[in-house]
Order: C-alpha cells, then sequence, then structure tokens
C-alpha cells in the first residue's frame, strides 16, 4: 500500500512541477445599431482561471455575465433588457509558440442562461473549438485574445453549427500568472 501512495505522489509531483495558475479576464462593450432595425447594447464581463499542467497543455475556467438592452428602434419602440450568465470549462492547447508569441486552441463546452425582458430565462449551450495567441509582457503578465468559433451553439432557440469568425467573437483579455 505506502509504494502505490508513495507512487501516486510521484505522479502527482511530476505532473505539478511545471504547473502554474493564471487568473485574468476580459470586459467588452458592444453597441449595434442599422438604419431601421432596433439597436443594441451589451456589456460584459468575462473572468476567468486556468492551470498550466506544461507548456502545451491547461485547463480553464470562464465565467460570462452580460447585460444589456435591445428593441430600441422601429421594432421595439421600448427597450429590453437581456442578461446572460454562462460557464465555460475548457482544455487548452498550445501548438507554437514565436518569441512572445503563443498560438493556441481551445476546446471546449459551455452552459448558461439567457433572458430578455420579462420572458422566462432560456438555456443556452455550446461545443466546440476557438483558436487564440497569447502575448508575454513578463514572466507574469500576458494579453490573450481568441477570435471565431468552430462547433455547435445553441441559444434562444437559436441553433449555430459551422464556422464562425466574425468581429462579435473576438476577446482580448489580461491575465496575470503565478
Amino acid at each position: 500500500m505506502k509504494k502505490i501512495l508513495l507512487m501516486a505522489a510521484f505522479a502527482v509531483a511530476t505532473l505539478t512541477a511545471n504547473a502554474q495558475v493564471w487568473v485574468g479576464g476580459a470586459i467588452g462593450f458592444d453597441y449595434e445599431k442599422s438604419t431601421g432595425f432596433d439597436a443594441k447594447t451589451q456589456f460584459t464581463l468575462a473572468p476567468s482561471v486556468g492551470y498550466n499542467f506544461s507548456d502545451k497543455w491547461a485547463l480553464g475556467l470562464d465565467l460570462s455575465f452580460s447585460f444589456g438592452s435591445t428593441g430600441v428602434g422601429l421594432v421595439h419602440p421600448n427597450p429590453l433588457k437581456t442578461q446572460d450568465i454562462m460557464v465555460s470549462p475548457y482544455a487548452r492547447f498550445t501548438f507554437a509558440r514565436a518569441g512572445v508569441a503563443s498560438f493556441f486552441v481551445d476546446g471546449g463546452f459551455g452552459v448558461g442562461s439567457h433572458k430578455m425582458g420579462n420572458a422566462d430565462a432560456t438555456t443556452m449551450f455550446n461545443v466546440g473549438f476557438r483558436p487564440g495567441v497569447a502575448f508575454s509582457v513578463n514572466e507574469h503578465c500576458s494579453f490573450v485574445t481568441t477570435t471565431g468559433y468552430l462547433g455547435f451553439r445553441h441559444t434562444d432557440g437559436y441553433n449555430h453549427f459551422g464556422i464562425n469568425a466574425n468581429n462579435q467573437l473576438v476577446s482580448v483579455g489580461f491575465f496575470y500568472t503565478f
């Protein structure tokens, strides 16, 4: 029994020898208005935490809180408040490094709720991949950006499947590594 416990402790120590924890996140603001259509405003706060197992592999968890309004225009004269909350665990694989830049892909899923106006909240979820790049300022600080999404999303009764690489899916955040 002692040998098994010793081997398990050695395995954990080996896996965590290069481990680093990071905290950070992103904030965002979006305003959209087209002639003849409703305006949309959204503010997002997205804290994140993660754990590097090696130079290539990491696990992370994003929380996303979005608040805004939609429906100021010709279609809806009174604005409807919107609220989104999502929890998204993911695995990160870093496939290339060039100087201060590290290129990665995140694979994971997210589950949350979407509420608009007085309507009942609806469930939203996604599963897929998103590419990104991290720029290291120093050994502890980095800026991380992700863009696009390859996978499946379900939001407010709508199903989306495929590659989505528009400017609304760009995220830029600041992270501190311990």
